[in-house]
């Protein structure tokens, strides 16, 4: 699986991601906490996708792509951005995390 194909497959699947994966989350929730429920819900589609990325940072590259899709499909998902915070990654390592937030509604939902 590539970047175009990553997009492509989220794309193909957002009602999926918007109807599972996002009600599953906090209210604020980071990047991070979004890609745990995703490499769940697409356990198959995740490890290929790190496979692919194998000679070249293959969890940061898959992560930056997941989280552009966060930021480009967010009205959709009805998320948006709001702060960053540090935390301590797997490997004790300082990162820092996008904070999302799930917009509260005055519509009915929308579906894409």
């Amino acid at each position: 699986m590539t970047i175009n194909q990553l997009t492509l497959f989220l794309k193909q699947n957002i009602r999926r991601v918007k109807s599972e994966i996002i009600p599953e989350l906090d209210t604020d929730f980071t990047t991070l906490d979004f890609i745990k429920k995703f490499a769940k819900k697409f356990e198959g589609e995740y490890i290929q996708l790190l496979y692919s990325y194998k000679e070249n940072n293959a969890f940061k590259e898959v992560h930056i792509q997941i989280a552009d899709f966060l930021d480009d499909y967010g009205l959709i998902l009805n998320i948006k951005k709001s702060s960053k915070v540090r935390r301590e990654d797997e490997y004790g390592e300082m990162e820092e995390l996008q904070m999302w937030e799930k917009k509260r509604s005055v519509y009915k939902e929308c579906y894409y």
